[in-house]
């Protein structure tokens, strides 16, 4: 009961101070590609609030070389493969500590482990940072919020279409190089990260990606309903790949605030136990769409 009532004065306090982004100070811009891939044409589709309709159709997943910011293919992000999915919504945005506090609330979420950030003594609870993603989130704190929300985890792959449309690119935005007005992350040209700790979602809107998702790369890393293997991308199913099976590794896509650029390229993996959290990890939900 005391949990309850924290929790419910939390977030009327929290919903009522929502902030609004500040800029973030920029670095030299990287080169720039001549061309980058315009964006589709996405049908008449009504999405739930919150949420960005991603069209049925292929797609090519895993390293292109030639769209991969000049870095070399990873064992793990190969082959490069046609991956056809049925449509579905994906949220726009990484979830807030005030839409976790929500779950909190109504007992479908546990408290994240830790309630500070790396700069930040209080954050969870502070409305000041009332939008800005949640972290020390688990695996199964990220399942248990979007099930509550009546939602799900996306797939590996639906989250890297959400990143990277129908085409190949390096990064969400395309094949330009990062700078600290396209991302929250390491700036590898300025050897210092952009803004060392977390910022409030949808800060870098001209690094969305093609379909209007924001923070398809960095900010934090993001849960993804797929256990990981190595050799996956080998064997994989063409038609809505589920994911291998597995026991304890998860997938995390798109890189956090102190990631440098390898990590935040849309074909870029990692993997933690599923029971690990931490001060760069969130994660956002998806939901099936009726009729595809």
């Amino acid at each position: 009961m005391k949990k309850i009532l924290f929790v419910t004065l939390l977030i009327i306090f929290l919903a009522g101070c929502g902030t609004t982004p500040t800029a973030v100070p920029t670095q030299a811009p990287g080169p720039i590609a001549t061309e980058t891939p315009a964006a589709p044409e996405l049908p008449e589709v009504e999405a739930p609030e919150g949420m960005v309709y991603i069209p049925a159709g292929e797609f090519q997943m895993g390293c292109d070389p030639e769209h991969n910011g000049g870095f070399s293919c990873i064992a793990d992000e190969l082959p490069l493969h046609t991956v056809k999915l049925d449509g579905y919504f994906i949220d726009q945005f990484e979830v807030t500590n005030v839409k976790y506090a929500e779950c909190i609330a109504a007992d479908g979420c546990e408290f994240p482990s830790r309630t500070n950030s790396e700069t930040r003594e209080s954050y969870f609870e502070n409305p000041e940072f009332a939008n800005y993603p949640v972290i020390f989130v688990t695996w199964k704190d990220a399942n248990d919020f979007c099930t509550w929300a009546g939602k799900r985890l996306p797939t590996e792959a639906e989250w890297e279409k959400a990143a990277r449309g129908s085409k190949p690119i390096a990064y969400s935005w395309g094949d330009e190089s990062p700078t600290c007005d396209l991302v929250n992350s390491y700036n590898n040209q300025g050897n210092a990260n952009c803004a060392g700790d977390t910022q409030a979602v949808g800060s870098y809107a001209a690094g969305n990606s093609q379909y209007g998702v924001a923070d398809m790369a960095g900010n934090v890393w993001e849960w993804v309903s797929d256990w990981y293997s190595e050799d996956y991308y080998a064997m994989s199913p063409v038609n809505n790949p589920p994911g291998p099976e597995g026991s304890t590794n998860k997938v995390l896509r798109g890189g956090g605030w102190g990631s440098k650029w390898p990590q935040l390229l849309t074909a870029s993996r990692a993997f933690d136990p599923d029971f690990n959290s931490s001060n760069d990890a969130g994660f956002r939900c998806a939901l099936s769409a009726e009729g595809n």
